[in-house]
């Protein structure tokens, strides 16, 4: 029995035609979605991956468990890394677009992330921080320290532990406002306080003494000079930054690019060192001339006894004071003032 064909009406072929359209648009429509989707996954990686940005001298990484990975550009970060800088190391991880963290050498630190929340535990050393956007409501920024806990909310500044102080914890802020909270480790008691950009912060620890309480911060003002080379050659490379700084805190360009240079010729504190060279410059050319000066074959002895045993006798003495002062206001408790040291290594 033959097969029969039956044939295609008008409609039937219209039916087809539409159905072969709406297979077209759907496939489409579904490629589309994936290029997006995957566009958009692509997106949210870059700006959530913590990347290492750069890296000098003596580097290394190791994951969670202490087992060491290989130190190259790009390198992704996973939550329960370690950061490790050696004596002339320097490292900078970006944390997304908006977030940077560099470490200076000899310094450590883990980074722990879970979603939005990120934390950093720094247990040597110094980070420097640098926030250029304010943090969402979702949000969490935290550098924390073996007692302290510095929040970031879109601002600058270092965390370190202060070598010239028995490593005490310290935190400098040179823009935006740093919520800092620490805790005794031994009664527990816990004390936050916020500080502004320009300003240093050192916590103390105080038990059982009526004089004090159980937590104790001590806030100084911060000037360009006080300021350590790491700080000053992080800012000499950002121009960008500089100038948020300088217009928050109101510090001057060329007062940090001095001392910046002071610091690179030798100078500790690049103000006082000046000022000093300045009138040791003055002192000898004041004795050379009243030695050169005159007869020396008549007038020998009175001129060079009155000159050296006057003015050298009168300046060293003035001047070791100085440094004495500074010294004891390096270790003051924050009940006695002073300028808590803020100079960092």
């Amino acid at each position: 029995m033959r097969g029969r064909v039956i044939p295609m009406t008008q409609k039937d072929t219209a039916n087809k035609s539409i159905s072969k359209r709406n297979i077209f648009i759907v496939t489409a429509l579904i490629a589309a979605a994936v290029v997006v989707f995957a566009t958009a996954c692509n997106n949210k990686n870059l700006a959530t991956t913590m990347r290492l940005l750069r890296s000098e001298g003596t580097v290394s990484i190791e994951d969670s468990k202490g087992n060491v990975k290989p130190v190259m550009d790009n390198l992704k970060f996973q939550s329960g890394d370690a950061l490790i800088t050696g004596s002339d190391g320097l490292a900078s991880v970006g944390l997304d677009e908006t977030k940077i963290v560099t470490l200076q050498n000899d310094s450590r630190t883990e980074f722990v992330k879970n979603g939005t929340q990120l934390e950093l535990k720094l247990t040597k050393g110094a980070v420097f921080f640098n926030v250029t956007e304010k943090l969402r409501s979702d949000e969490k920024f935290e550098i924390k320290t073996s007692t302290m806990t510095a929040g970031i909310r879109g601002t600058s500044g270092i965390v370190y532990y202060d070598s010239k102080d028995n490593n005490r914890e310290s935190l400098i802020v040179t823009d935006g406002t740093v919520e800092v909270s620490a805790t005794n480790p031994d009664t527990k008691d816990t004390k936050t306080v916020k500080v502004e950009g320009g300003k240093c912060v050192k916590v103390y620890f105080y038990n059982n003494d009526k004089e004090h309480e159980n937590v104790e911060f001590e806030l100084n003002e911060v000037s360009e000079a006080e300021l350590s080379q790491f700080m000053l050659n992080w800012l000499a490379d950002d121009d960008a930054l500089l100038d948020r700084i300088c217009a928050f805190t109101g510090w001057n360009k060329d007062a940090l690019r001095n001392a910046l240079k002071g610091i690179a010729n030798g100078d500790e504190t690049p103000t006082t060192t000046t000022e000093t060279s300045k009138e040791t410059s003055k002192e000898t050319s004041e004795e050379t001339s009243g030695e050169t000066s005159g007869e020396p074959t008549k007038k020998p002895t009175k001129k060079p006894t009155k000159k050296p045993t006057k003015r050298p006798t009168r300046k060293p003495t003035r001047k070791p004071k100085k440094k004495k002062s500074t010294k004891r206001a390096t270790t003051t408790s924050p009940s006695q003032g002073g300028n808590g040291g803020c100079w960092t290594n």
